[in-house]
């Protein structure tokens, strides 16, 4: 079952994540800036996937176009 599969490895991660080991290790300000980049890419991705779904979501139940669309355009 994929159910089970998915537990046992969550229950190791959240071991590894809450009782690490000790480490011998230096972080320097650089990684300090590089964590901040990814938690603010990760805020703008789900920033951005969540306007997109809502534009189509808004677009299902029959919510308006956009007020740009089919000006300015021709017919022949």
């Amino acid at each position: 079952m994929p159910t089970k599969k998915i537990l046992i490895i969550s229950f190791f991660l959240i071991q590894v994540i809450l009782f690490p080991g000790s480490a011998c290790a230096y972080l320097d300000p650089g990684t300090g800036s590089m964590i901040v980049q990814g938690i603010l890419a990760a805020v703008a991705a789900v920033g951005v996937s969540a306007g997109i779904f809502w534009k189509k979501l808004k677009g299902l139940f029959g919510g308006r176009k956009d007020a740009g669309e089919g000006q300015g355009e021709d017919e022949v």
